[in-house]
């Protein structure tokens, strides 16, 4: 169909696939290093916490990344429960753009159904070719940007793929997807990149060292 691919290409930065999946790749590098330097991580029962982990990793490591870019973007990270400190979805504005990042089991796999993602997948009616726009009052504009899923997977936490969707308004399929898992970042000025990459490495190893400690003693709230 290309409608996501073309709406990659006209209407959002060229570089945001390589950021996205640059980002999730980092995520699990540090994810790996983690488990590689605790041996009390390789212990079955501590398994666990590995998908806590790497969503937090995942989630901070986007932040980080398009935040030290170039990419105009505003990153907001809501509560869907009322648990104190309960689990937080991640929400990404960009130039033609909403996208929620989260893991699936595989690549024809939905995410978990979710309110914030049911909600924000009306938003692609103009997209959807069994449910006219015109009886869902919606219209795409410039203020009114389709909702993306960026979805990533793994086999035993091995990253296989990194993926940019287009979810159906109901959310339960997918109008089409874009395989970004070998988009390259795009970057002219290689000190951004150093800086890129060293706020990366500071931040993850930070951030993975505190969530070490929760998973040892079970506090972990992420």
């Amino acid at each position: 169909m290309g409608i996501l691919k073309n709406h990659l290409d006209e209407e959002c930065d060229p570089r945001l696939p390589g950021y996205l999946s640059h980002s999730v790749k980092e995520a699990y590098r540090v994810l790996h290093d983690l488990i590689d330097a605790n041996p009390v991580l390789r212990n079955k029962e501590m398994r666990y916490a590995y998908g806590h982990i790497r969503k937090a990793l995942v989630d901070t490591s986007i932040r980080i990344v398009l935040e030290n870019s170039d990419i105009p973007c505003k990153i907001e990270r809501t509560s869907v429960s009322n648990v104190k400190n309960g689990y937080k979805h991640t929400m990404l504005e960009v130039k033609g753009a909403i996208i929620s990042p989260s893991v699936t089991r595989n690549k024809k796999a939905l995410p978990k159904k979710a309110l914030h993602r049911s909600t924000n997948s009306l938003k692609n009616a103009q997209f959807d070719l069994f449910h006219p726009v015109e009886d869902l009052n919606e219209k795409y504009d410039e203020n009114n940007p389709p909702y993306m899923l960026l979805t990533y997977g793994d086999r035993n936490y091995q990253l296989q793929y990194v993926e940019l969707g287009l979810p159906d308004i109901t959310s339960e399929k997918w109008i089409e997807k874009v395989d970004i898992t070998q988009s390259l970042i795009l970057i002219t000025d290689k000190s951004k990149e150093s800086t890129i990459q060293k706020e990366l490495d500071l931040s993850l190893t930070a951030l993975a060292e505190e969530l070490l400690r929760g998973a040892q003693d079970g506090t972990e709230n992420i």
